[in-house]
């Protein structure tokens, strides 16, 4: 994504974990979307076509797309994320220099502050077990979060962006001495020099180039008992437990034991979403219009891997934001999300992390953009961040084809973008419907008193990579066989 933070997409699990035959579940199938009239934006009202992409790639980005928008109603710009633990000391100067940049090339700008994934350097805050090791304190475990009433606090985190990889462990949102360090980040580190920036827009007549904050980096409620491969391997190396993680910050918020939360999903949700109110409700306090804030929700993911429901997104200090690629139920539509707007009154929101061509997506660039611009969304900030070699190429492949660059021109020239039917001779769809077939299938032998697994540990064997590669051919293949296979008598 940015050479400030290292890229991250967390819906590359989540796309394959809902294929996974150990579950013998898919998410529901999304229904094609009535026609709906669209939400219209205020006349005045900017919308912005973002990049997240460093300063000194700008250029090579406006060389790329080729038209810029009219400057008020219809911008280009580019989004720099900031690890903000890790690059504290570089905030002021980053900031300084992103919007170097956007008036240089006359483009506008988003800022990501993340607060509670890249955290390596604050061992201070996380280290409650290892006295060897700088920061230790034993009292450092009730910053991070815990796998049970009792414990164990976690010792690592686990996160595959394309290749799992081991974190420091997962911060607990609720700590008190946490929620200190992120109020003195947003008061002291970031808005003094931010609020420069903006006066000095303001004085010069250009506040429209500045596009938002993206505040946070798709907040969740780790659970290691549904993960992919990858990930699942980085556990068991290392002993680690494999269940819920969030019991730290149930217990803060009253919950314990004896007391337990009706739905613990509802309930992690809800200290989410509170958390992430606390984030844009210091950023206002600050001086920061709320109208320039949004969240980063993971909209395309399920409350059994997250724990982070749509609704968190909203809240009285900001926009609603959401990580929007077209997979799980947004697959077909973002009818998901416009059923969480309608009951909020239909507030402006951003897509803050999309990419038309994530692994398995069924929907031509045109309208994807058009599924956000033409109900309400005043940014779409396109991703090619992620970690390994295939994803990341096959991401930057999608945000620059001929048929993104056509429709991003479309948009930024002020004309109407046109939304098509999904296809249902797509390969996706065909590999939905015959996981259906295939899942039918496991459940008939089941119910015969015969053992599915063989079969099932054989798919799994192959299915995930080729998703992962984007290979729908050939996965649909191995489905295929299988079929065949619990379909022999």
């Amino acid at each position: 994504m940015s050479i400030l933070m290292r890229p991250k997409l967390r819906l590359l699990a989540y796309f394959v974990a809902i294929i996974m035959l150990n579950a013998l579940q898919m998410v529901p199938a999304a229904s094609q979307r009535a026609a709906e009239t669209s939400q219209s934006q205020r006349a005045d009202a900017p919308q912005y076509l973002l990049f997240w992409r460093s300063p000194d790639q700008v250029p090579e980005l406006i060389k790329t797309i080729g038209a810029s928008g009219d400057g008020q109603t219809r911008l280009l710009g580019f989004g720099v994320p900031c690890s903000t633990f890790v690059q504290e000391k570089q905030v002021a100067s980053n900031i300084h220099q992103a919007f170097i940049a956007a008036r240089r090339n006359n483009l506008a700008l988003m800022l990501h502050f993340d607060f509670h994934i890249e955290w390596p350097n604050r061992s201070d805050l996380w280290n409650w077990f290892n006295p060897q090791k700088p920061g230790y304190n034993p009292a450092n475990r009730y910053n991070v979060e815990w796998f049970g009433w009792d414990g164990p606090p976690a010792r690592a985190r686990y996160l595959n962006w394309g290749e799992a990889q081991r974190m420091p462990p997962p911060i607990c949102f609720t700590s008190k001495a946490v929620r200190a360090e992120w109020a003195r980040l947003i008061r002291d580190v970031i808005t003094p020099p931010l609020k420069k920036e903006l006066s000095a827009l303001q004085r010069d007549g250009k506040s429209q180039m500045f596009a938002g904050v993206l505040v946070g980096s798709e907040p969740t409620f780790d659970n290691y008992s549904h993960t992919d491969q990858q990930t699942a391997k980085l556990v068991a190396e290392d002993h680690a437990p494999t269940g819920q993680l969030g019991y730290r910050a149930l217990q803060d918020r009253g919950y314990s034991q004896a007391h337990p939360p009706a739905d613990i999903h509802v309930a992690l949700g809800e200290v989410i979403q509170e958390t992430v109110a606390f984030w844009c409700k210091a950023f206002v306090q600050a001086g920061i219009s709320a109208q320039k804030l949004y969240p980063h929700i993971p909209a395309g993911a399920d409350l059994a891997t997250t724990s982070s429901p749509l609704k968190a997104a909203f809240n009285a200090w900001s926009h609603p934001g959401w990580t929007t690629y077209p997979v799980g139920p947004l697959q077909q539509s973002l009818q998901p999300i416009y059923n969480e707007l309608k009951k909020h009154g239909n507030p402006p929101w951003g897509g803050v992390e999309a990419n038309a061509g994530f692994p398995g997506t069924l929907i031509d660039s045109e309208s994807y953009l058009a599924w956000h611009y033409n109900h309400g969304a005043t940014l779409v900030a396109i991703n090619m961040g992620a970690t390994g070699t295939s994803l990341p190429n096959q991401l930057a492949k999608s945000a620059f084809s001929p048929d993104a660059i056509a429709a991003y021109r479309k948009f930024l020239k002020g004309e109407k973008l046109i939304e098509k039917p999904v296809s249902a001779n797509q390969p996706a769809l065909r590999i939905r419907h015959k996981m259906d077939i295939l899942q039918a299938g496991f459940r008939r032998w089941q119910r015969e008193g015969r053992d599915p697994s063989e079969v099932g540990k054989w798919v799994e064997a192959r299915l995930p990579a080729l998703l992962q590669a984007g290979s729908l051919a050939e996965a649909e293949e191995v489905i295929d066989q299988a079929i065949t296979r619990v379909n022999m008598p």
